[in-house]
């Protein structure tokens, strides 16, 4: 066996092959384990020399089919691509070179497994951040629903769904009653509570998946109704209504009793303005009918468009 020098000093090729810090197998083109060093171990939980003679398949189920990959990039003359695979609960990269003999000829493959567990954790520990921080850009802090930010992106999206699909779109914009009043009367913390209740409850009133509810600001929500027409949209409105007022939440300041909400409801314009002014127009809309079911008594739905006091 060829020696390596090393200042004075000549190491064999088999002393180097078994100092390697990563798992090293040298697999012939049938398939069958000529070599593996120490490290390989930790693959199977046992000593190296137990894999020799054996086939490769017999180590890990996905290997006869790597191999016929890895053959294929070989003989064509094409860099084998590293891959990753499992071994019980580690994680490697498997990088894999052909041994070639005299006539050019693929004759065995050296393959070398490269521990990533700890790599890998890191990365989906990453990605779980990037994921709740994501999340937190997408979401009011205080109520747990979508946020503003959200509601003016998935109100633009919605409506250009709504323009190629010939839909119908609306949505019902809610106000909590009185609650400047409510703030001053019972405290800020208590009114926190209250926004995250009223969230709830007028969440779960929503009733399809497809809906969602958007915290506006302040004490106002914005619930999107995909392909729902103005009297459909204003049957939800009054679902979310009756589950607020259901909370019975006291409330001194308003004739119930309880906090209320007061809700305004409009559809998609007719006219194709293009989704940013469509959704302004949308808007705009929802809290005229809002502010006309304020007017004409608070607790109660307008339809934008509509006479609201009958």
């Amino acid at each position: 066996m060829a020696n390596v020098l090393i200042g004075d000093a000549a190491i064999s090729l088999p002393a180097l092959f078994a100092a390697l810090p990563v798992a090293v197998v040298l697999i012939g083109r049938d398939g069958r384990i000529l070599a593996a060093n120490p490290a390989t171990a930790a693959l199977q939980k046992g000593p190296p020399e137990a894999m020799l003679g054996r086939q490769v398949a017999h180590i890990h189920p996905e290997a006869t089919r790597n191999m016929a990959r890895d053959l294929w990039f070989a003989e064509a003359g094409l860099e084998v691509p590293d891959h990753e695979t499992t071994f019980g609960d580690r994680q490697y990269q498997v990088s894999v070179r052909p041994v070639r003999d005299d006539k050019g000829e693929v004759a065995a493959f050296v393959v070398a497994f490269t521990d990533i567990s700890r790599l890998k954790r890191a990365e989906r520990r990453l990605s779980e951040a990037n994921r709740r921080l994501k999340a937190r850009v997408w979401e009011d802090h205080l109520t747990g629903i979508p946020s503003r930010r959200y509601l003016d992106a998935a109100l633009t999206r919605e409506i250009r769904r709504a323009r190629r699909a010939v839909q119908t779109l609306s949505i019902v914009m809610a106000d909590i009653d009185r609650f400047k009043s409510y703030n001053d009367r019972y405290g800020h913390p208590a009114g926190d509570d209250c926004l995250r209740m009223v969230a709830q409850a007028a969440s779960v009133a929503l009733g399809r998946g497809e809906d969602e509810l958007c915290r506006y600001g302040g004490e106002e929500f914005v619930a999107i109704l995909p392909g729902t027409d103005l009297a459909g949209a204003a049957g939800v409105a009054e679902r979310m209504r009756r589950a607020v007022a259901a909370l019975t939440i006291a409330h001194q300041d308003v004739p119930s009793g309880h906090v209320t909400i007061s809700l305004g409801v409009a559809s998609l314009p007719v006219a194709d303005h293009g989704s940013h002014r469509d959704r302004d127009a949308l808007i705009s809309a929802a809290d005229a009918a809002l502010y006309a079911a304020k007017a004409a008594g608070r607790d109660r739905v307008a339809r934008a468009g509509q006479d609201d006091r009958n």
